[in-house]
C-alpha cells in the first residue's frame, strides 16, 4: 500500500488522520532510499495536508492559506472527497483559486495560470506532474572501507562522489583542494569522512546557523562510528555554556568535527585560542570552507569575516608547521571565483581542483518584462496564488519584502513570511525551522535567504528584481528542485521611466568596490594614523581608522561599515600582492579589527603617483571582473529570446555542459545530454606511492606488474578477487561493468567505465596499486591496458587478472609474451 492508497483510505473514512499521517511517515525513508522521488514528494505533500488541516482547525492559518495549499495539492496529487470542514471552505472561498466541489463531492480545480505566463504553460504542468528526469540519471558506485567502517551507507551516490572522498582523504598536508559537486551530489560526506577516518579535528566553516545545525544532524545520522558521532559539535555565537564544552573538547583532543561560522573563530577569544592551540600541537588537520562560492560576494556589505578568516587560516597553517589541509566545497564555481578563492585560501604551489561542474536539469525558465511597478506587484501576487509551491519570491530591498508581506496579510493571508538581512537571529532560526518543516508555503526574501537550507521540495523561484550577477541569479534558482524533480524559475523584470531593475543591479556592483581615489585615501589614512604601530615594513592597524575625507560628523558615526571598508581595502591590497596580512584580531570591547601586515614594497607604498596609477589599474580589473557577472545578467534581461539560457550559463561555468529543460529561447528541452561520468578536469597532485604491503612485496618482488592467469572470464568470482585485492592492500579493484560485486570486502571498486574516467582525471588516487580484471571484450581490454599505462599510472603496481593469451594491440603480442612480471595463481594469494 503506497502513500496515495493510504491517503485514499483516510479520505474514505477507513483510517484516522493521525494513523494515516504516521503510516505515510514510515514509508518515506524507504521511498527516498529506493530513488522513487515522485512518490516520495507525493508522500510529503500528503503529510503536509494533515499539517495544514491541523493548522486551520486550530486557527493558526487562514482559509486563504489553506486554499493556497489545497489548490497545489489537487494539482500535484489529484481530486479527493475531503472532510466537511475543507469542503465548506472550498464552497465559500475557492473561486479565486479555481477550486470547486464537483457533483461527486470531490474537490477539483480549474487549471488557471497568470495570462502573462501562458506561453510557459507546458513547463508549469511539468512541475505539477513532478516528472522525473531520465536524461541525467546518476548511477551509484560500489562502496568501500570508508563507507563500511564509518557510515550507514553501502554505496556512493556516484563515482564523482567516490573520487571526491578519496581525493579529500588522501590529500597531502599543506594542500588546498577545491571540490565542485552538483547540488545533491553529496559534498557533506567528504566532511563527515574527514572527521571519522582520523583521530584529529576537522573544522568546518559554514555561512549560516541553519546550515551548521543541519550538517551536525546529518553527520550524526549518516556516521555509524560511535566515537565520531558523540564528538560532533555546532559552535554558535552567544551560547557561552554549551560553547565552553566544545572548547574543552578541543583542548582535550576529543572533538572530531566542529561546524561553525568565521565570526565565531575570529571573535570568540576562548574558541580562537583553542583552535590556534589545536593547530600548534598538530591536532587540527582539516579546515573546510563550505559553500565557498559565496566568499568573494560577501564582503563590505555582508559578512566580511569570510574573507578575514583567510588571514586567520594562514596564521594557523603556519602555527601547524604547514600540516593543515584546506578544502573549498561548492556546487557552482565560475573562473573569477576560483581565482579569488585560491588567492585567499590557497596553498602556494599546492592548489588542486576536483571539478564535476554540471548545470541543473530541473529549472524551467520563464521571463516577463513589466513597465509599471504596481502591475508587476499585482502579477507577482497572482503568481503566488497560481504557481507551484513551496515558493521563494526574491527581491532586492528588505523594505520591498516587508511590503509584499503587508499587502498579502491585508488580503487575508497569515502564513506567508519575509526573510531579509534585517531579520533578527531569533526570527531567522524560527523561520528556517518552519520552512524546512513545511509549516508554510511562500517565503518573500532578499539574497540573505536560502544559503545552505536543505529543503528539497521548493518548486518555484520568482525573481521580482534583477540580481546583480548571473551567478547570484543561478544560485537562487538552484534553491528549487533540489530533490531532482522539475522546478520553475520566473524572472519578472521592471523597466519604467523612474525605476529600472538593471540600474539597481549595476549600482549594487559598483558600490561593492571603492573608487581608486578612495582606496588610496583609506590606505594613506591607515599609514599616517599616529595611533597605528609602524615597525619598519610591518604595520599594525586599527581598522576603525577614519579616512581623512570624512567630515567630523561622518567620523562620529562611521561604525562597522567603515571598519569593513578598511578591511576590504587591505584585503584587496593583500590579494594584489602589495602587502601581506600576517595577523587579524577582533577587539570585542571597541568593536574593531586589528590587522598586522607587511609592506612588500615600501618605496612603492609611499610613491603616491606610481601607487595611484597601479591601484587604479587593479581596481578597474577587479571591477571589470565583478561587472562581468552583471553584463551576463544584463544580456539575459535585454535579449531573453535570442540564445538558450543553458548556453548562457556555461559562460559562467565553462566546465559544465549546456543543459536546458526549457527557457524563453526555446520551449522544448535542449538536445544536449549529460555525460554518465562528469569529472571535468585532471587533478594535479604530486605524491609518491606508499610502500607496498609485505604481502604485495612478497608476490611482486621488484616488478611493477604481476599476471594472475584466468582460464575463463565466465568463471570469475569477483568477490573472491576483491578479497585478494584487500589482502594485498592495493588502491582498487577494476572490474567489468557487467559484473556485480555482492560482498563488502573493503577495497575500492571501479568498473571499467569508472576506471577510464579516473585514470584520466584523478590517477594519483590509484598510486598504491591496481588489480585489473579483463573481460571477453577485446576492445575494452585494450582501452583499459592503454589507460593503465599512461598519466603516471605506468609507474604504479598493477596485477592483471586475465587470460595469458589476451592480445594487446599496442604491443602486437599476447600479454604474457611481453609483460615483464611474476606470475601467480589466484588461489595462492
Amino acid at each position: 500500500m503506497d502513500c496515495i492508497d493510504i491517503f485514499k483510505r483516510y479520505t474514505n473514512g477507513k483510517l484516522g488522520a493521525s494513523e494515516a499521517d504516521a503510516l505515510i511517515g514510515r514509508q518515506l525513508p524507504d521511498l527516498l532510499k529506493a530513488g522513487r522521488l515522485n512518490d516520495y514528494e507525493k508522500g510529503v505533500l500528503c503529510r503536509t495536508y494533515f499539517l495544514r488541516f491541523r493548522q486551520y482547525n486550530s486557527w493558526k492559518i487562514s482559509a486563504k492559506d489553506l486554499l493556497l495549499f489545497l489548490r497545489d495539492f489537487v494539482l500535484y496529487i489529484g481530486r479527493f472527497r475531503f472532510p466537511q470542514l475543507i469542503t465548506d471552505t472550498v464552497k465559500n472561498s475557492g473561486d479565486d483559486y479555481g477550486l470547486f466541489v464537483a457533483e461527486d463531492d470531490a474537490v477539483d480545480v480549474i487549471e488557471k495560470i497568470p495570462e502573462c505566463l501562458k506561453e510557459y504553460e507546458d513547463a508549469i504542468n511539468e512541475v505539477y506532474a513532478l516528472k522525473e528526469n531520465d536524461s541525467v540519471k546518476i548511477c551509484s558506485s560500489f562502496g568501500d572501507d570508508y563507507l563500511y567502517k564509518f557510515t550507514v551507507f553501502k554505496q556512493y551516490r556516484s563515482i564523482e562522489q567516490k573520487v571526491a572522498v578519496h581525493s579529500a582523504l588522501e590529500l597531502p598536508d599543506n594542500h588546498t583542494l577545491m571540490i565542485s559537486l552538483p547540488t545533491g551530489g553529496g559534498k557533506s560526506l567528504v566532511t563527515q569522512l574527514l572527521a571519522a577516518s582520523e583521530n584529529r579535528l576537522t573544522l568546518v566553516i559554514v555561512p549560516t546557523v541553519s546550515l551548521a545545525q543541519d550538517q551536525c544532524l546529518q553527520a550524526r545520522k549518516c556516521l555509524s562510528d560511535v566515537n565520531t558521532r558523540k564528538n560532533i559539535f555546532c559552535y554558535r555565537g552567544g551560547s557561552a555554556n554549551s560553547n565552553s564544552s566544545i572548547v574543552s573538547a578541543i583542548r582535550r583532543k576529543t572533538a572530531r568535527l566542529v561546524i561553525t561560522s568565521p565570526e565565531a573563530v575570529i571573535k570568540s577569544p576562548s574558541f580562537n585560542s583553542a583552535i590556534r592551540e589545536a593547530a600548534e600541537n598538530g591536532y587540527l588537520h582539516n579546515v573546510v570552507i563550505d559553500e565557498a562560492h559565496i566568499v568573494p560576494d560577501w564582503g563590505v556589505h555582508f559578512r566580511p569575516d569570510f574573507q578575514i578568516f583567510s588571514v586567520v587560516l594562514k596564521e594557523i597553517q603556519q602555527a601547524s608547521g604547514k600540516q593543515i589541509r584546506t578544502y573549498l566545497l561548492s556546487a557552482t564555481l565560475s573562473d573569477d571565483v576560483v581565482d579569488t578563492l585560491f588567492s585567499l585560501f590557497g596553498s602556494k604551489g599546492n592548489n588542486v581542483q576536483y571539478r564535476c561542474d554540471a548545470l541543473r536539469p530541473e529549472p524551467r525558465y520563464a521571463f516577463i518584462k513589466f513597465h509599471d511597478y504596481a502591475k508587476r506587484m499585482d502579477t507577482v501576487i497572482e503568481m503566488i496564488r497560481m504557481l507551484p509551491k513551496p515558493m521563494i519570491v526574491y527581491v532586492i530591498e528588505p523594505e520591498t519584502a516587508e511590503n509584499y508581506c503587508h499587502i498579502l496579510k491585508d488580503m487575508g493571508y497569515k502564513n506567508i513570511h519575509a526573510y531579509t538581512g534585517k531579520t533578527n537571529d531569533y526570527e531567522r532560526e524560527a523561520l528556517l525551522k518552519k520552512w524546512k518543516d513545511n509549516d508554510f508555503d511562500v517565503m518573500i526574501a532578499t539574497s540573505a535567504f536560502g544559503m545552505g537550507v536543505d529543503k528539497g521540495n521548493v518548486r518555484t523561484i520568482i525573481h521580482a528584481c534583477v540580481p546583480e550577477t548571473l551567478s547570484r541569479f543561478y544560485q537562487e534558482v538552484g534553491r528549487a528542485g533540489r530533490d531532482g524533480l522539475p522546478s520553475l524559475s520566473v524572472l519578472a523584470t521592471l523597466s519604467s521611466d523612474d525605476y529600472k531593475d538593471l540600474n539597481v543591479a549595476a549600482n549594487l556592483v559598483n558600490k561593492s568596490i571603492l573608487t581608486s581615489d578612495k582606496l588610496f585615501i583609506r590606505l594613506e589614512s591607515i599609514l599616517h594614523n599616529e595611533e597605528n604601530i609602524i615597525d619598519g615594513d610591518t604595520i599594525t592597524a586599527d581598522l576603525n581608522t577614519v579616512p581623512n575625507y570624512f567630515s567630523e560628523e561622518e567620523a562620529k558615526v562611521a561604525g562597522m561599515r567603515n571598519v569593513f571598508w578598511n578591511a576590504s581595502t587591505l584585503l584587496l591590497l593583500h590579494r594584489q600582492g602589495y602587502i601581506k596580512i600576517q595577523h587579524a584580531e577582533y577587539d570585542i570591547q571597541n568593536k574593531t579589527y586589528f590587522f598586522t601586515f607587511k609592506v612588500l614594497d615600501v618605496n612603492l607604498l609611499y610613491n603616491e603617483t606610481r601607487l595611484r596609477k597601479l591601484l587604479e589599474a587593479d581596481r578597474d580589473e577587479e571591477l571589470k571582473m565583478r561587472m562581468g557577472g552583471y553584463k551576463k545578467m544584463e544580456n539575459i534581461v535585454n535579449k531573453p529570446h535570442t540564445k538558450c539560457w543553458g548556453r548562457r550559463l556555461v559562460s559562467l561555468f565553462p566546465l559544465a555542459k549546456p543543459i536546458c529543460s526549457g527557457c524563453p529561447a526555446h520551449k522544448e528541452k535542449s538536445a544536449i545530454c549529460e555525460d554518465k561520468i562528469r569529472i571535468r578536469q585532471k587533478e594535479d597532485v604530486d605524491v609518491e606511492p606508499n610502500e607496498p604491503s609485505s604481502l604485495l612485496r612478497r608476490y611482486m618482488g621488484p616488478f611493477n606488474d604481476m599476471l594472475v592467469p584466468v582460464n575463463s572470464y565466465a568463471d570469475i568470482d569477483i568477490d573472491d578477487i576483491g578479497e585478494k585485492a584487500r589482502k594485498l592492500d592495493v588502491s582498487c579493484l577494476v572490474y567489468p561493468d557487467d559484473l556485480e560485486p555482492t560482498k563488502e570486502t573493503g577495497c575500492m571498486y571501479l568498473t571499467h567505465s569508472e576506471f577510464l574516467a579516473v585514470s584520466d582525471y584523478a590517477p594519483w588516487i590509484l598510486r598504491n596499486g591496481i588489480m585489473i580484471i579483463f573481460t571477453d571484450n577485446v576492445n575494452i581490454n585494450n582501452r583499459i591496458f592503454e589507460a593503465a599505462n599512461q598519466n603516471g599510472i605506468e609507474n604504479y603496481r598493477k596485477i592483471w587478472c586475465c587470460r595469458p593469451d589476451t592480445m594487446i594491440w599496442q604491443k602486437g603480442k599476447a600479454i604474457d609474451d611481453f609483460l615483464d612480471c611474476r606470475i601467480c595463481n589466484l588461489e595462492h594469494i
